[in-house]
């Protein structure tokens, strides 16, 4: 018996209706269902269960890839029972993610949150397991603050423990439009690349694509995890979140940027994570259902990858 076996509980409902062995599996699923620094609009406690829902009342074929993910075996292993203690909800994410990974070394899985202070413990775990891992995040916040509301594990500090245990250059934004000014210094003295909404929109999908891709190479990136905060989308696609942000990304997108960046770029993506969805102001539920797909788009890039 393993650390996950301890700390990882069935999920109410399985991510797409449907159960699979996680050994037979084509990919994974995993709830971290955590809020307890939000600061704003909590509820991301509730979207690992939301967004299992959308799943499993929306498509999976993906016209980007030509791939009908219904095709391929999706175990969801449940959810991560969290502890209200951040520095503590870290270090068991990162026991529990270093276990499943060395269950399941050659299997991609996706991390439902949760508030991002989630991302910490899951790259932790990639990172002791991996060589020369990076971090695309795409998000509307830097999250680079010193603390937040004098807690160092927020979901605003959460890149800044990133930075300072790994590395600055391992981290790359897209979509960001909303920080501090000490973010923003921090962001400039240490030399983090990133491209703000309205950047991305003038450069078009190609040039951001590009740039990306140079950074990989630049860093030597061996290892790529990606974070997608839904807040990077604009509050008009997605306003079920904890901290809308006006100006945002169109879901066509970030969606084409991220699709081609896993199914093109000279790197393996191992880990990713969608968080920030807090179903208690999501109208509708869209934002669960765009969350849900933008995961299949993710995993139906990573499909058509190994295709290739």
């Amino acid at each position: 018996m393993g650390l996950a076996d301890l700390y990882v509980s069935r999920a109410p409902l399985y991510f797409g209706g449907v159960e699979a062995e996680p050994e037979r599996a084509d990919l994974l699923v995993l709830g971290a269902p955590y809020d307890a620094t939000s600061s704003y609009r909590p509820g991301s406690r509730f979207a690992p269960r939301a967004i299992r829902e959308a799943a499993a009342n929306i498509e999976f074929y993906s016209l980007r890839a030509g791939i009908d993910l219904e095709d391929y075996k999706i175990a969801d292993l449940g959810d991560v029972v969290l502890p209200v203690s951040p520095q503590d909800a870290t270090r068991r994410l990162e026991v529990v993610v270093t276990d499943l990974i060395d269950r399941y070394p050659e299997k991609l899985m996706a991390v439902l949150g949760g508030e991002h202070s989630i991302t910490l413990g899951v790259f932790k775990a990639l990172a002791k397991r991996v060589k020369e891992p990076c971090l695309l995040v795409a998000d509307a916040h830097f999250d680079l603050r010193s603390e937040y509301m004098e807690e160092q594990y927020s979901h605003a500090s959460v890149m800044r423990r990133i930075a300072e245990t790994f590395g600055s250059d391992r981290i790359f934004y897209i979509g960001v439009r909303a920080f501090a000014k000490e973010e923003l210094e921090f962001a400039r003295n240490k030399q983090i690349e990133y491209i703000t909404s309205s950047a991305a929109r003038l450069l078009g999908t190609r040039e951001v694509i590009s740039r990306v891709n140079r950074w990989i190479k630049r860093i030597g990136c061996e290892n790529l995890y990606v974070s997608i905060d839904m807040d990077v989308y604009d509050p008009a696609y997605a306003p079920g979140v904890a901290n809308p942000e006006p100006e945002g990304l169109e879901p066509w997108m970030l969606l084409d940027i991220v699709f081609r960046v896993v199914k093109e770029a000279d790197v393996e993506l191992k880990l990713f994570d969608v968080v920030e969805t807090s179903p208690p102001y999501d109208c509708g539920g869209v934002t669960s259902v765009l969350a849900a797909k933008t995961l299949l788009e993710v995993f139906a890039a990573y499909i058509a990858r190994r295709m290739s």
